[in-house]
């Protein structure tokens, strides 16, 4: 005796996730973060600089 099976269906794309779009919850926007780190990062090189200028 022969069954035939269905063939698997083809994946789905999953469900767009509308939270992904939503602002950060501090900041009020990605750029403000993004200038946040960059002017954390930059202090922190003036700082190690200056450090190594001090005690080099």
């Amino acid at each position: 005796m022969t069954t035939t099976s269905k063939p698997p269906e083809p994946a789905s794309a999953p469900a767009p996730r509308p939270e992904l779009d939503d602002a950060p919850p501090l900041l009020g926007s990605w750029r403000n973060i993004y200038l946040v780190v960059l002017g954390t990062l930059a202090s922190l090189i003036a700082l190690f600089w200056a450090l190594t200028r001090i005690y080099s």
